[in-house]
């Protein structure tokens, strides 16, 4: 083995370690283990990504910003890394934008508004942003024509901005259909990637420059292999299958804060309270709380468990509204749990 590939190989297990320590919200350890790993290989911009959000946890916003544009910097234009390439692109703008460093945030933002223009929390934080940035010279007075050869060095050319590609989506029982309305597309030219909770959509165009969306995370989750896509002469139609027929999704993408809820709960190996499980459970049930083991059980069971049989109860503890709590990844994955009333009872939709 080459001393470039032992390294790089030793910096994927420093990452998986660093990621590791981060899940367990270790950050400090986290920090220096995924700098351990960019020392060993500085060509991945995800190992930078990862440290930027170790260092916003701790409140080190102005490293986090740097490793965020660094992490853009190395993952520009390359189609497999469009995802964190966005997510990259956002947190530069956020974190630029807290630090008032209103001209690199607005640059990073409409970057990121050009792969998903529908993302609320960029088109709000851009819309705040612009105001602030500073105000570009008015251009230069256009030379006479007698003049124009021996002032072309100076004259200053006007690129017009690339025109924003406009996107809708509808949904019936059993697709939801999104159309990006590009026209002329060759096949050969578009990379369209379908997975359960994001699309991504790359189309090199002519001139050689690239449009790029992201939508990601979706609302709910679709099925990949039972979604389709077509390009047509003015838009490109994606059909993605819902996994669960029938319901209505009141979005396109999840909202930031949707994400923060789930994340706070299914992510962090920590961000999950079994007492509350517990005490929820023994309130129902009509128990008090020496009657019974219940959050001694659940407690005993995550600890131990391995990855997907912890993705297993946190999945199907939320999605069915704390009635049921499955070990089994293999059967919870396959599509959205059901909520299980209590016997006698029946489950009632939210009416507003």
């Amino acid at each position: 083995m080459s001393q470039k590939a032992a390294s790089k190989s030793a910096a994927k297990v420093l990452f998986q370690q660093a990621n590791e320590a981060y899940f367990d919200d270790e950050f400090e350890q986290a920090e220096s283990l995924f700098t351990q790993a960019i020392a060993s290989d500085s060509s991945v911009g995800d190992y930078y990504l990862k440290r930027a959000q170790v260092r916003a946890k701790l409140d080190n916003i102005s490293e986090a910003a740097k490793d965020a544009g660094k992490a853009a910097d190395l993952t520009a234009n390359k189609t497999e890394h469009l995802r964190q390439y966005f997510k990259a692109l956002y947190l530069h703008g956020k974190w630029s934008y807290e630090l008032k460093q209103y001209d690199d945030a607005a640059e990073s933002l409409r970057k990121a508004a050009t792969i998903n223009p529908s993302h609320e929390e960029i088109k709000e934080l851009l819309a705040k942003t612009e105001p602030l940035t500073t105000p570009k010279p008015e251009p230069a007075a256009s030379a006479p024509a007698g003049d124009a050869a021996a002032g072309s060095d100076q004259a200053a050319v006007s690129v017009p901005p690339r025109p924003q590609v406009r996107h809708e989506w509808y949904q019936n029982d059993n697709f939801v259909i999104i159309e990006v309305f590009i026209k002329r597309v060759q096949k050969d030219t578009a990379a369209i990637d379908i997975h359960e909770k994001s699309v991504s959509v790359s189309v090199k165009m002519p001139t050689g420059s690239e449009n790029n969306f992201e939508f990601d995370p979706l609302m709910h989750e679709i099925v990949p292999a039972e979604s389709t896509f077509e390009i047509l002469s003015t838009k490109i139609e994606i059909r993605l299958k819902k996994a669960s027929s029938g319901k209505k999704w009141d979005h396109l993408e999840e909202s930031e804060e949707q994400q923060s809820k789930l994340t706070s709960l299914g992510t962090s190996r920590k961000g999950i309270s079994w007492d509350t499980i517990a005490a929820d459970a023994e309130k129902e049930a009509g128990l008090k709380p020496s009657e019974q083991g219940v959050n001694q059980l659940f407690q005993s069971i995550y600890k131990d468990a391995d990855e997907d049989t912890r993705r297993a109860m946190m999945k199907s503890y939320i999605e069915s509204n704390g009635t049921a709590l499955s070990t089994d990844w293999s059967s919870v994955k396959k599509g959205p749990v059901e909520t299980v009333p209590p016997t006698d009872t029946v489950a009632k939709p939210f009416s507003r």
